[in-house]
């Protein structure tokens, strides 16, 4: 299998070190380019054995699988240049945030099989929850090998291309959210007189311990609570205070938010 990555950015970079690091791939097999950061591109060589090149006809000659992570805005440009070496043999997958797959393939002039995901930044741990959606000339041996190579860096949901604004508000934008969660977090314990270093420190590791406790268990978030809230205790008199505000409705807002916009920007590209 060879795979190439038009774009060789954050996204990029903890994909392709994903793909490396599981032993799908071989990493001579993985073809780098960027428009001109050839320091970047060295160093990716040295650290993973990963290739790179100039070349479109060269990259595109017998790919499998081809990234597209260059910036939306750059997409078109990207595009002409790519478009006279296109071969049937290429498979499309996109990481560029807002444009749809009827756009991608508009402007390489292909009916190849197409792909958009929609990773998030926990793909630098191998722990990304990433959204895909095939174009429908996508074949089931195909789709598996995606979903493998999604797998080196994470979890894979698949859904209609439509749903993929939903995924991108929860999971895309996701570690975010938790960080302001946690953030705020951090200012109210610091607020009940510890040392802001202390306070961030423990959380950090409460924040820790409870992802493993998840990971670890069957239960579900509300049982795993439950279990930890007696009667009349501290952590029902917390929960209690939590009550008093709508939490569940702040969540909602700022996840329709985020699908409106995602929405907005897909319509601006189309």
């Amino acid at each position: 299998m060879k795979i190439v990555f038009y774009g060789a950015g954050n996204m990029a970079h903890a994909i392709f070190t994903g793909i490396v690091n599981s032993n799908i791939v071989p990493p001579e097999n993985i073809l780098l380019t960027n428009r001109s950061n050839e320091e970047r591109l060295k160093s990716y060589n040295k650290e993973l054995g990963v290739n790179y090149n100039y070349d479109n006809e060269e990259l595109l000659k017998d790919a499998d699988y081809v990234f597209l992570g260059t910036k939306p805005h750059d997409f078109d440009g990207l595009a002409d240049r790519i478009r006279p070496y296109i071969n049937d043999n290429n498979k499309f997958i996109s990481i560029m945030a807002g444009l749809p797959i009827s756009y991608i393939r508009e402007q390489l002039g292909t009916s190849n099989p197409i792909a958009r995901i929609m990773p998030n930044t926990n793909a630098h741990v191998g722990h990304s929850v990433t959204g895909i959606s095939f174009s429908n000339n996508f074949g089931p041996t195909s789709k598996g090998e995606v979903h493998d190579l999604i797998n080196a860096f994470g979890s894979v949901m698949e859904v209609n291309e439509d749903s993929l604004h939903q995924v991108t508000a929860i999971t895309g934008s996701g570690p975010a959210f938790l960080y302001h969660v946690f953030e705020q977090y951090v200012k109210a314990g610091t607020n009940l007189g510890l040392e802001k270093s202390e306070v961030e420190e423990s959380i950090r590791n409460l924040i820790i311990g409870t992802s493993k406790m998840i990971e670890r268990s069957d239960l579900s978030m509300e049982q795993l609570r439950k279990n930890i809230t007696s009667k009349g205790g501290t952590t029902q008199a917390g929960l209690n205070a939590l009550s008093d505000h709508d939490i569940q409705g702040i969540f909602e807002d700022c996840l329709k938010a985020a699908v409106d916009r995602s929405v907005e920007l897909s319509n601006n590209d189309e």
